[in-house]
C-alpha cells in the first residue's frame, strides 16, 4: 500500500485544514453541555477535555465536505457521534474497572460507577434526541442501529473476555459492533446531508466501516506496543484484564504446546506481572502476532481506501484517504 503523502502533517495537519469546522464542533459541545443535567456536564467535559483525535467528528466533518453539505447540520451531528462515542468511553471503562483514560483518571473512579453509568446512558438518549431535530428518518435509522450494535458489541465482548479458546471471527464480530458500526455511520451520515445516491452512501458507509476496523485492530497492537505516555493507558492493560484480542488470540493459535500451556496458565490466572508481560511480548515477537495484527489492520485501510474509488478526485476524499492511512501509523 502506497502511503499517502497527505500523511507526513499527520492527523494535526488534516485537522487544520477543517479548523474552522472543528472548533464549530467543540463550540456546539460546549453548547450541549451547558445546557443539560450539572452532573452530566460536569463529567462529560471531563472525559471530552481528556483530549483524543476527535476521529469520528472529523470524519463527520470531512464526508459532508466531500458530499457537498452545508449548513449547521454537519457540525450538529458531529457533536452528536463525539457525545455517543464519550457514552461508550464511560460505560468501557466501568465494565473494564479501568483506573486511567486519556492519561487521567477514569470518570467512574472519580465519581463512582453508578453516575457513570447513568451519564452514560443519558448521552446516548440525548445524543439521540438531538439528531431528531433533522427530521430525518435515515440520520435515525443509521444512529439508532449504530447504538444498537454497539450495545450488542459489549454484550459480545463479556463472554469473549476470558476465552481462551476465541476465534479471530469473534474479535472481528465485536470490534465491528462496538467500533466500526459508529464510524460507517458516521460517514453515511454526510452523505446522506448531501443527499448523495445509495450508492455514494454505501461507499461511505463501507469506507467507515473499514476505518474503524482498521483503527480497532491497530489499536490493540498499540496496548503491546506503545509507551504509556503515547498510549494513555497502561501498556498490557488489555492482557492483565483477560481481553482477547488479536494480538493475543493470534499468539495462542500459532503458539508451541509448551508456550501456549505457559501463556494459558498466565492469563487463566488473572493475575499477569511484569515479568509475565514481558515473557508474553517476547512470545508474541516469536509468533509474529503484532506484526501480524498490524497487517490486518493495513488490509482493513485497503479495503477502506478502495471504497472510495467511485468519488472523483477531491480534496476530500484525499483527505479521507490519508486519514485512513492515520489509524494505522498513529505512534508506531
Amino acid at each position: 500500500m502506497v502511503m499517502n503523502p497527505l500523511l507526513e502533517t499527520g492527523i494535526n495537519g488534516i485537522w487544520v485544514a477543517y479548523r474552522d469546522q472543528m472548533a464549530a464542533v467543540e463550540e456546539k459541545l460546549h453548547a450541549i453541555l451547558t445546557g443539560i443535567v450539572p452532573l452530566a456536564s460536569e463529567m462529560t467535559s471531563y472525559v471530552v477535555s481528556g483530549g483524543g483525535k476527535r476521529l469520528r467528528p472529523l470524519l463527520m466533518v470531512i464526508s459532508s465536505r466531500l458530499s457537498g453539505a452545508e449548513g449547521p447540520e454537519p457540525i450538529l451531528l458531529a457533536a452528536v457521534v463525539e457525545m455517543i462515542h464519550t457514552a461508550t468511553l464511560l460505560h468501557d471503562d466501568v465494565v473494564d474497572n479501568a483506573d486511567v483514560r486519556r492519561g487521567k483518571k477514569a470518570a467512574h473512579q472519580r465519581w463512582g460507577n453508578q453516575p457513570a453509568i447513568l451519564v452514560g446512558d443519558f448521552l446516548y438518549a440525548n445524543s439521540l434526541w438531538l439528531a431528531m431535530g433533522l427530521h430525518s428518518h435515515e440520520v435515525n435509522d443509521s444512529l439508532t442501529l449504530a447504538c444498537k450494535k454497539m450495545s450488542e458489541g459489549e454484550i459480545l465482548e463479556l463472554f469473549l473476555d476470558g476465552n481462551l479458546e476465541a476465534t479471530e471471527d469473534q474479535y472481528y464480530n465485536v470490534a465491528a459492533c462496538k467500533t466500526a458500526t459508529l464510524t460507517a455511520s458516521t460517514c453515511r451520515l454526510g452523505g446522506i446531508l448531501g443527499g448523495l445516491s445509495d450508492e455514494e452512501k454505501e461507499a461511505l458507509d463501507r469506507f467507515g466501516y473499514y476505518v474503524g476496523m482498521a483503527f480497532q485492530v491497530a489499536d490493540d497492537a498499540l496496548d503491546y506496543m506503545a509507551s504509556e505516555e503515547k498510549l494513555g493507558k497502561t501498556l498490557g492493560r488489555d492482557l492483565s484484564e483477560g481481553k482477547m484480542t488479536l494480538p493475543l488470540i493470534h499468539c495462542l493459535a500459532t503458539s508451541s504446546a509448551e508456550s501456549r500451556s505457559r501463556l494459558v496458565t498466565k492469563v487463566g490466572s488473572g493475575e499477569i506481572r511484569n515479568g509475565d508481560l514481558d515473557e508474553v511480548l517476547r512470545l508474541m515477537k516469536d509468533t509474529g502476532s503484532i506484526e501480524y495484527s498490524l497487517g490486518r489492520a493495513r488490509e482493513f485501510t485497503r479495503k477502506a481506501q478502495e471504497s472510495l474509488e467511485c468519488f472523483s478526485h477531491s480534496l476530500p476524499k484525499q483527505h479521507l484517504l490519508a486519514l485512513s492511512d492515520f489509524v494505522i501509523s498513529r505512534e508506531m
